[in-house]
């Protein structure tokens, strides 16, 4: 599928940081995979998809409250190159990221650092979602490092989750997504980082996973997260843990109420940033 950029420029002139974040993550929610706001209050948008998923797309950002700058088609590789961010390590936690170019990029990478090569996906640790999931488990590796963990991550994209677990807890780790090409780029990440002993990434659907988690990460939509609760709660070993995020503050009650209200979890710990919410989940024994 291709990739493009879509410009928007937001009916309101004089929104806050605050508030374009907002409106950054009602796009997200509308089908966004990513965005940028290099020149507020212009957003731009990357979508992948054909046409028609850009028209229905565009469609949709008009509940936003947003005009149509620009619309274009970005090579597979290129669209990282329209996010000069995605080059710059980011720290959560105990843990380091460090985004690289290739196997053979020659700047200098920390000790012990995560190294991820950005691709069919924004699995880098720049968003806010993917950065305070890392902060939660490397917060529960400090507490919880030596237990005998097994760990599931739900929609690995880049592998960037299931690798800092693999680092954290040196145990296995499952690692499934419905994409084939961010399956390609986590198997890149997962020998890059030498973690390919412990860590099976595949595109098997999560009907058909087998087996208990006792730590399950899942960074997706709200909405998603919501749909899978049944499956979620299936692979989770009395006890489990649970982070997930992905979650807008506009759908949060939702997902609590699926898997503390209708499920056997109890939410032991939660975070915001940017309108988007991470929750730590525990399954009752």
């Amino acid at each position: 599928m291709k990739w493009y950029a879509i410009t928007l420029l937001p009916a309101n002139r004089t929104l806050s940081a605050d508030e374009l974040d907002g409106i950054c993550a009602e796009l997200i929610e509308l089908g966004a995979l990513g965005t940028t706001v290099e020149r507020p209050p212009e957003i731009t948008c990357y979508l992948q998809g054909d046409e028609t998923a850009v028209e229905v797309f565009l469609a949709k950002a008009e509940q936003c409250a947003c005009t149509v700058q620009g619309t274009k088609e970005l090579s597979e590789g290129s669209w990282t190159g329209a996010c000069p961010d995605v080059w710059e390590p980011i720290h959560a936690g105990n843990l380091i990221v460090v985004p690289v170019e290739s196997p053979q990029d020659p700047r200098p990478v920390p000790a012990g650092a995560l190294k991820i090569i950005p691709g069919l996906g924004f699995g880098t640790g720049h968003h806010a979602t993917t950065r305070m999931v890392l902060t939660e488990l490397s917060a529960l590796a400090d507490r919880e490092q030596r237990k005998n963990h097994s760990i599931f991550d739900l929609g690995t994209g880049s592998g960037i989750l299931a690798i800092a677990a693999a680092k954290l807890f040196e145990v296995p780790v499952e690692a499934i997504d419905i994409e084939e090409g961010a399956i390609l780029n986590a198997c890149d990440n997962i020998a890059l980082n030498d973690v390919a002993r412990l860590v099976c990434a595949s595109t098997t659907p999560i009907q058909d996973v087998v087996g208990s988690f006792s730590i399950i990460l899942a960074n997706l939509y709200g909405e998603v997260l919501v749909q899978l609760a049944d499956h979620v709660t299936r692979v989770a070993a009395p006890g489990a843990t649970a982070i997930v995020s992905g979650i807008t503050e506009l759908v949060w009650d939702q997902v609590y109420k699926a898997y503390c209200h209708e499920r056997a979890w109890r939410l032991t710990h939660e975070t915001s940033e940017s309108g988007w919410v991470c929750a730590v989940f525990e399954r009752s024994s």
